[in-house]
């Protein structure tokens, strides 16, 4: 790996060898984090931006939320908390407004663009209505919701800065060896039945879930709310059988891609996609742990 960083003045260095890296990731939200602390004089000056260089490609790329300076008696270290680019998104707030024929070209021209980015993927043609963007909404949530109901894609913005809204291309990655795994399977995230209004108002219309054996727990979804009971019973299952390995190395995972993993006494086990990563880095070794969406046709 190689980390630059980027000074007020849009002057870019080589920052060095860190003591200790970690890089986060959570499925659930929008921007990746990275905590890094390197030793030695801080001859950087305040820093706004970094990225992280692996061997084919850029990892990580965003925003520096704190810069610490540290003296003590082993010497001064720097420690830098970072934020992915979604968290430029996440921290403006996107200017009220009603627009008639909404498309992706007016939300970046007006949103995404003045906040520094430089290249959209995505269909820009104009939709249907009328779209609206209440007080108080950040510019990511804008993004995500008009990409959700107009394009059906879940948007992200790559490390180089590109912001995608085209849909996420699946892709598959064989995991390094597996120090250890654990598999936890959480009857209490399944739901047994979801009852959906119907247009005389009542809730009798049911969608069960055959897989969920032994659980009974039901969920009501009314007209107004536009939720799909299907959804609703599959965010359970994919909540009831989640399987953690801890592997060598460095296995960062891109914007979805599913990890192939082989466990010692079970085989290997399918493509699956990745709920959340931590990657640390120390000067004993390199080690990321991963925790998988399941099925039960993963280990019976």
């Amino acid at each position: 790996m190689t980390f630059w960083g980027e000074r007020e003045d849009g002057t870019k260095l080589l920052l060095g060898d860190p003591q200790e890296v970690q890089l986060l990731y959570d499925a659930d939200a929008p921007a990746s984090q990275l905590l890094a602390v390197f030793p030695g004089e801080d001859l950087w000056g305040p820093l706004v931006r970094v990225w992280v260089y692996g061997e084919k490609e850029v990892l990580f790329g965003g925003v520096v939320d704190e810069q610490t300076s540290f003296w003590e008696e082993e010497g001064k270290r720097v420690e830098l908390v970072c934020r992915s680019w979604e968290g430029v998104l996440l921290d403006n707030e996107a200017q009220p407004g009603t627009w008639r024929g909404p498309s992706l070209e007016s939300l970046w021209r007006l949103y995404i663009q003045p906040l520094g980015f430089h290249t959209l993927v995505g269909d820009r043609e104009p939709k249907p209505g009328e779209w609206c963007v209440e007080k108080g909404v950040s510019c990511w949530q804008v993004l995500a919701d008009f990409c959700r109901e107009y394009l059906g894609t879940t948007p992200y913005i790559d490390g180089e800065g590109v912001v995608h809204c085209e849909g996420i291309q699946p892709t598959v990655r064989q995991g390094g060896a597996v120090l250890s795994a654990q598999l936890r399977r959480s009857p209490c995230k399944r739901l047994s039945a979801v009852w959906q209004q119907s247009c005389r108002g009542t809730y009798d219309t049911p969608f069960y879930n055959r897989q969920a054996k032994g659980v009974v727990r039901q969920r009501y979804v009314s007209r107004e709310s536009g939720r799909d009971p299907r959804a609703l019973l599959q965010e359970g299952e994919e909540e009831y059988l989640l399987l953690t390995v801890e592997l060598a190395g460095e296995h960062w995972p891109v914007a979805g891609q599913r990890m192939a993993v082989e466990i010692p006494g079970l085989g290997q086990l399918p493509p699956c996609p990745v709920v959340s990563a931590r990657y640390l880095r120390r000067p004993d070794g390199e080690r990321t742990r991963l925790v998988l969406q399941g099925g039960e046709q993963l280990c019976g």
